[in-house]
């Protein structure tokens, strides 16, 4: 049967062929061969033709063989594959590349359902943390607690609130560009908005925070910006000691995060925005994710904010966010 297509599928070579014999006939008849003599000509000309087309017989079926093998490791996904029409194996071709497409749809249908599933788990997870974590905020507040005693463990539970924040924008991060909300809006509230939420651990640690005055306006997507501030102060106020943070932006809509924290390693520079990366500070505090400057980075590529870290080992570290132009070039 399939050496019967494989003759269907090389019908214009054989037609060329056969008018070529006839020509070539014709040619000795006019010489005055007889019919017999033209006859063992023609044959041999059959057997030398077929020997040539051995190989392209053999090439002819081993393709069939792997198209068909790809078909039915696909067909399996598709419930209504494609009849083969036209020459075999193209038809073969085509229909396993439309398999494979219709396999790999099923295939992100599937992560897309059980991405969404994920993030439904993990937002009612953190709803229900938040429910016994709200409850051990009254105990504290209800001086029940040694002051000493209760301060500190406001600042640890402040952590982990951060660190659920922290998890669902990781889960959310998929999902981001269906969820921006693009605007002309002031930054200064927003980093208002950024730097209070931290007012306790800046309290706590002793640190200055200063927010300069700036009006700028700028396009971007306030909740995901709070979010990268939110970050980006967090950040500060882990590794600095002493001094505190200062957020500023200049007449160019460039918008600074300052800290005069214990800076990061010119070593360590280059790959801080590397999911799971930690640095030598990362090691040093081991609740360190390594998720934070990376989800910053995702969020900031997505918002098409350039930015820029610069950071010298014990004198701190500026985070340059170009919300309004390009990052200049480095040198």
């Amino acid at each position: 049967m399939l050496f019967f297509r494989y003759l269907f599928d090389r019908r214009r070579v054989l037609l060329y062929v056969v008018l070529l014999l006839l020509a070539i006939g014709a040619l000795l008849l006019l010489y005055g061969l007889g019919p017999m003599d033209i006859g063992y000509c023609a044959l041999i000309a059959l057997v030398l033709a077929a020997v040539m087309a051995v190989p392209d017989f053999v090439r002819y079926c081993r393709d069939v063989r792997r198209f068909r093998a790809v078909k039915r490791s696909t067909s399996q996904d598709c419930p209504q594959p494609l009849e083969p029409q036209g020459p075999l194996p193209e038809a073969l071709l085509i229909e396993s590349f439309e398999l494979l497409r219709a396999k790999a749809a099923g295939l992100e249908s599937q992560a897309s359902a059980r991405q969404e599933e994920l993030m439904d788990y993990y937002t009612l997870w953190v709803h229900q943390v938040k429910t016994p974590l709200s409850a051990m905020g009254l105990i504290l507040q209800s001086g029940s607690v040694p002051p000493g005693e209760g301060e500190a463990l406001r600042q640890e539970l402040f952590k982990i609130e951060r660190y659920m924040e922290m998890l669902l924008g990781y889960l959310r991060l998929h999902s981001m560009s269906s969820d921006l909300r693009l605007e002309k809006c002031p930054v200064r509230p927003i980093a208002a908005k950024a730097v209070k939420k931290f007012a306790t651990q800046f309290i706590y640690k002793d640190l200055r925070a200063d927010l300069l005055d700036f009006d700028n306006r700028v396009v971007t997507d306030r909740k995901w910006l709070l979010f990268v501030l939110e970050q980006l102060i967090s950040n500060a106020v882990k590794y600095t000691f002493t001094g505190g943070v200062t957020v500023s932006m200049d007449s160019d809509s460039v918008l600074s995060i300052s800290d005069t924290g214990i800076g990061i390693d010119p070593a360590d520079l280059p790959r801080v925005c590397e999911r799971g990366f930690t640095g030598q500070n990362g090691r040093a505090d081991r609740s360190s994710t390594g998720l934070g400057l990376y989800l910053c980075k995702s969020v900031l590529d997505k918002l098409q904010t350039p930015f820029e870290i610069r950071s010298e080992p014990g004198k701190g570290t500026t985070v340059l966010l170009y919300l309004d132009r390009p990052a200049p070039p480095k040198d």
